[in-house]
């Protein structure tokens, strides 16, 4: 695979047009399509600005081998992979979020119920109006408890999921 192969392939698998990756360069569009179609090739300097951009080696993008089509897709779907991997914690978190509220809404108006039974007796004229004051003071109560859960819970997975890609990174500057 030649330069240009290879910053064409690589510039379509970060889904990049070639007016995106000049403007992170600093060249123009026009000179991104010379390099692609091979008509010129880019200073020692753009090269590596290149591979800072895509992540790779300068050796990677200067190099033509048989296995780079190779790396090129497996690193596709390693960052494919990781990005699903990160959508479904995400989904989690917001899941156990929802499940959490809801559980702590229902009983909350369990507990309303509660205090519906046993003291018509105490409060004999009690009317609608009482009873709403009454559900809207649990109601803010079960709110507030569900902030409280919700944001531990976040702080809890994201801060997991937050070590969790920082020793991915780590391990791939490793490599």
């Amino acid at each position: 695979m030649t330069l240009a192969e290879k910053i064409y392939e690589l510039r379509k698998n970060n889904k990049l047009s070639q007016e995106q990756l000049a403007e992170k360069i600093g060249v123009s569009r026009q000179s991104i399509s010379k390099w692609e179609s091979g008509e010129t090739s880019p200073e020692l300097e753009r090269v590596v600005a290149l591979s800072q951009v895509f992540n790779v080696t300068t050796d990677y993008l200067l190099k033509s081998k048989d296995i780079d089509e190779l790396t090129i897709r497996t690193e596709h779907l390693e960052k494919e992979q990781n990005e699903f991997r990160e959508k479904m914690i995400l989904n989690q978190i917001k899941n156990i979020r929802i499940w959490s509220s809801l559980f702590i809404y229902v009983i909350a108006f369990v507990v309303f119920l509660y205090l519906q039974f046993p003291f018509p007796y105490l409060f004999p004229d009690a009317d609608i109006i009482m009873r709403l004051m009454e559900l809207i003071t649990i109601l803010l109560i079960a709110t507030a408890i569900v902030i409280q859960i919700n944001l531990r819970i976040s702080r809890k997975y994201l801060n997991e999921f937050i070590s969790m890609v920082q020793e991915e990174k780590s391990g791939n500057e490793n490599e």
